[in-house]
């Protein structure tokens, strides 16, 4: 049994697969999305009327969704699939907050290394600027020394 598919970029479930997965009626499953106390804004984006065919091979209604509509839906089931459930989606969010935590982490060691590395170039850039314009100064004064013993040396 497939448990989500992909629909327009986004994956979805439906509530059948929802009922079997975690063991519930699907009419109750229904009824439930039906007495979700959410906006309807949120209702309209993240579940669709839909039909699946029974083993009697009956269409029945059933509903699609998100992933935003099944975690809003399964945060309210209560039994031991869902309490397992939800301990996995808390692990998840929490793996996922502690990479994000790292990746920030190391976001700011490289900004701080990038804002070295610019004042570095900055310090460098005005050392070549005087190493520059000293050298120029030095052969001024040597080209100045040169004429200076070119006349001495002409008497």
């Amino acid at each position: 049994m497939q448990l989500v598919k992909q629909l327009d970029g986004q994956l979805m479930t439906t509530s059948k697969i929802v009922s079997d997965a975690f063991g519930k009626v699907h009419r109750d499953v229904v009824r439930s999305i039906k007495e979700l106390n959410c906006s309807d804004e949120f209702r309209v984006r993240n579940f669709t009327h839909s039909y699946y065919v029974s083993p009697q091979n009956k269409k029945l209604q059933c509903y699609e969704m998100t992933r935003d509509g099944f975690s809003f839906l399964c945060m309210g089931f209560n039994g031991s699939k869902a309490a397992e459930w939800k301990e996995k989606y808390i692990a998840a969010f929490n793996e996922m907050e502690s990479g994000l935590l790292l990746i920030d982490k190391r976001m700011q060691i490289l900004m701080t290394e990038q804002g070295d590395l610019k004042k570095a170039g900055i310090k460098w850039s005005a050392i070549g600027r005087e190493i520059r314009s000293r050298k120029q100064i030095h052969l001024i004064k040597t080209a100045q020394l040169l004429d200076d013993v070119q006349m001495k040396l002409e008497y």
